[in-house]
């Protein structure tokens, strides 16, 4: 995405991909929704993920006393429908498309990153694990939760004498949920483009048919408590299993329950799903975009939404940028500025996003009283407004001890 953004704008770049090929087969699936969806579209890039997905229509709510309703998808107001793919078709649209493929190279790991001071402006350099060394002006981390790029962005920070990054927002990361998910195939009987949620205490079941007999579906569970980011569990195939058998009798069609859908599964695994929003998105001649920043639970399906709109935001500024300065390159004070502003434009954005995503998550567990009545109303507005009223209960209760 960011590579065919910064070709638009005629900006060179390199693409350091840790895995051995770009499109593997892990199980997941990934929902673009209109906000990704139009800046794609404008990238030339949405019609072949129309064509590999069924967009999504109806969405059937289940609750465990037996309510249930259905919540049709508005497309009309938004312009795009919902569309769900494997993650892996999405990496291979994307790579298919890209002019310039000779610009990524796949198996280059990471190591450290280093940054250069000549006569007032700097350089960066990326070191990998097998020795190779790629220089630049700009690193922009898309490397996600487990970023390597954020590490040596504190690092960085860290030995300068500014420190401009707090030492706090290094332990904020916080996991309360973990999810199963999963692909299964060669159920005809699901009807395509209609969701299926059960909502139960604790835990929610989310089951997307797709074209060509294909679901994908998603187990998410509260843990037994909050844990920091280093000490948060992880988990077995087997341990995914387990979760999975216990709601194998959750009916999802006429005829078919989520035991049929788990007995077709061709791929799945278990994750813990980190949230946090770090409020210092960059330090000197590096940025870091997408769960980097702004981990979300899986519930809202906004993570790679709001991935897409860093990049829309940060290209538009480095395209100001260039637009202004013509044929002179711009200095390290001006890229440094340009990456601050991206941060402090576009943080309230994704802050509510992360918000609205922190809340969700727990609508859907039925994590409290109040939140298993809210769940029945069927409105995320109406979910923004009952938190309100919610937060403040719980800090009078606080308050009172």
């Amino acid at each position: 995405m960011l590579a065919h953004s910064l070709h638009r704008i005629g900006v060179d770049y390199t693409i350091l991909e840790k895995r051995s090929e770009i499109a593997v087969q892990e199980g997941a699936s990934i929902g673009i929704l209109p906000n990704g969806a139009r800046i794609l579209d404008q990238l030339g890039l949405y019609k072949a993920i129309e064509e590999s997905s069924v967009p999504l229509r109806t969405s059937h709510i289940c609750f465990p006393d037996g309510f249930h309703f259905t919540s049709p998808y508005p497309r009309r107001i938004f312009g795009y429908p919902i569309a769900f793919l494997e993650r892996r078709r999405l990496l291979e649209i994307l790579y298919n498309a890209l002019p310039e493929k000779t610009k990524v190279h796949v198996n280059k790991t990471v190591s450290d990153i280093e940054q250069y001071s000549e006569g007032g402006n700097y350089s960066v350099q990326v070191r990998t694990i097998n020795g190779d060394a790629y220089g630049g002006d700009l690193v922009v981390g898309a490397d996600g939760v487990h970023s390597r790029t954020r590490s040596e962005m504190w690092h960085l920070s860290g030995s300068s004498r500014t420190g401009d990054i707090p030492a706090s927002e290094e332990d904020s990361t916080s996991v309360e949920y973990c999810c199963v998910f999963g692909i299964s195939k060669g159920l005809s009987n699901l009807r395509v483009g209609e969701q299926v949620m059960h909502m139960y205490n604790g835990r929610t079941l989310l089951v997307i048919p797709n074209k060509d007999e294909i679901a994908f579906w998603f187990l998410v569970r509260k843990l037994d408590r909050k844990y920091e980011y280093s000490s948060a569990p992880r988990f077995t195939l087997e341990d995914a299993a387990a979760q999975c058998l216990q709601v194998v009798d959750a009916p999802i069609a006429d005829g078919i329950r989520f035991k049929d859908v788990w007995e077709t599964r061709y791929a799945f695994n278990m994750v813990s799903l980190e949230e946090n929003l770090f409020k210092t998105w960059s330090f000197g001649p590096v940025v870091c975009i997408g769960d980097n920043m702004h981990k979300m639970t899986i519930n809202l399906g906004q993570g790679a939404n709001c991935a897409i709109e860093d990049v829309a935001v940060l290209t538009n500024l480095l395209r100001e940028l260039l637009l202004e300065k013509k044929d002179i390159k711009p200095t390290s004070r001006e890229i440094d500025a340009l990456l601050r502003r991206f941060n402090h434009m576009h943080f309230p954005r994704v802050s509510h996003i992360y918000d609205m995503s922190w809340l969700v998550a727990r609508v859907h567990a039925r994590d409290g009283l109040f939140r298993k009545i809210i769940g029945r109303c069927g409105s995320v507005g109406l979910l923004a407004i009952a938190e309100i009223f919610v937060s403040r209960l719980e800090s009078i209760q606080e308050q009172r001890g």
